[in-house]
């Protein structure tokens, strides 16, 4: 795995935001292909790094995508270097983290097969567990066929507006990721609430299977439980709480997050304070390369 995600020196190409050439991939590294955000540092205890969490909507919590990236980044570590790439993890949210303080993950092996390997992380801040991941890896195994639907039939990034702009302009996310999402058609909302918004890093990401996959956990907590808060608007209004609960992931073949990948987030059931979205991601080439799902507490005050 490359050493930009345990905080060695990285290069320092500076970043630029790509504007003209939608089609093309960004050039010079930005924040996450530096290591930012995700990068953790390994400590003088065996099996523990450490990082730092950026805040997410609030500035006083730290922000979720980042944590699993980075317990996840601690995980890949492990795992050796015979060619074992994560192709699932689940995750608990036990406790907010802070931004202002380092986060220590604990890496434990569950088990080394053949083919399979587990591993365990634990994620402590004040002497508190805040997370805790199980993540699998494996060999690429080749031969056979691939069955998937077909991609949502939606516009090109080319041309949508930005839907971050309203993150401060020096938001973490709004600095490394550019996120345009698809029109959704007028009317009321009822039902299933989908959202699609294409995504990619702003900078290019060195080739390395295992920052990508860390980056794409990253990226995909930011829209998905939101999506529950279309009927009541973003940004979030003033009386809703929205926290997450679990994450697991499903990652079925290799992406290149600094390409646009569609994401598509459906929030399918919202009831007794919680809330269910699905996503999947998506190339351009209409390929399925991984899979999302998400729980979390939705409170709006005056509905119980």
């Amino acid at each position: 795995m490359s050493g930009i995600m345990v905080g060695e020196p990285a290069p320092v190409d500076e970043c630029e935001p790509s504007g003209a050439g939608d089609a093309r991939p960004p050039v010079a590294l930005g924040p996450l292909g530096k290591g930012e955000h995700i990068s953790v540092q390994e400590t003088r205890e065996a099996g523990v790094f450490e990082g730092h969490c950026h805040s997410g909507r609030a500035a006083v919590r730290s922000y979720g995508g980042a944590a699993l990236a980075q317990a996840l980044a601690a995980a890949h570590r492990g795992v050796g270097d015979d060619g074992r790439v994560v192709h699932s993890l689940h995750a608990y949210f036990l406790r907010a983290l802070s931004p202002q303080r380092p986060v220590r993950y604990t890496v434990d092996t569950v088990r080394d097969g053949r083919s399979y390997s587990m591993r365990h992380i634990t994620a402590v801040q004040d002497g508190k567990e805040s997370l805790m991941m199980s993540a699998s890896f494996k060999l690429p195994q080749g031969g056979g066929g691939w069955r998937q639907p077909d991609r949502p039939d939606v516009p090109g990034p080319e041309g949508l507006d930005n839907a971050w702009a309203f993150r401060p302009t020096d938001h973490p996310l709004r600095t490394a990721l550019e996120y345009r999402e698809v029109p959704r058609p007028a009317g009321p909302v009822t039902g299933e609430i989908t959202r699609l918004a294409w995504v990619r890093t702003i900078g290019a990401l060195p080739d390395d299977p295992a920052l990508h996959a860390c980056v794409l956990a990253y990226v995909s907590d930011a829209p998905l439980a939101p999506t529950a808060l279309v009927p009541y608007g973003e940004p979030r209004p003033r009386g809703v709480t929205l926290a997450s609960l679990d994450h697991a992931m499903w990652f079925h073949r290799p992406a290149r997050l600094d390409e646009w990948l569609l994401y598509e987030c459906r929030s399918r059931v919202c009831g007794d304070g919680r809330t269910l979205a699905h996503g999947e991601f998506w190339n351009r080439a209409g390929e399925l390369v991984a899979s999302v799902t998400q729980e979390a507490l939705l409170h709006v005050r005056g509905t119980g």
